[in-house]
C-alpha cells in the first residue's frame, strides 16, 4: 500500500485496533483474527473512514470485510463511484 488512501486507512486501522505506530499493517492481515477488530470495532472503523474521507459505507457491507485489502478495495470503489 502506498498512496494517500492507503496511508489514511492504515492510520485508521491502527487507531481502531489500538496498535502501536511502528506496527506494520499489511493488505493480507485479517481485521478480526490478526488485528483484533471486533464487530463494534468494525463499526468504529467504518465511522472513522466515513468522517475522514467523506464517504458513506453501508452497515450491511461491514460483514464482508475480512482483510485490510477487502476494506481498502471497498473504500476505493466508493471513492471512485460518484453515485455511491
Amino acid at each position: 500500500m502506498s498512496d494517500i488512501l492507503d496511508e489514511k486507512i492504515v492510520k485508521i486501522v491502527k487507531e481502531v485496533a489500538e496498535l502501536p505506530e511502528e506496527f506494520l499493517v499489511t493488505r493480507d492481515q485479517n481485521l478480526r483474527s490478526e488485528l483484533g477488530i471486533d464487530s463494534l470495532g468494525m463499526i468504529d472503523l467504518v465511522m472513522h473512514v466515513e468522517n475522514e474521507l467523506g464517504i458513506a459505507v453501508s452497515e450491511e457491507s461491514t460483514g464482508s470485510f475480512a482483510t485490510v485489502a477487502d476494506f481498502h478495495d471497498h473504500v476505493r470503489a466508493l471513492q471512485s463511484d460518484p453515485v455511491a
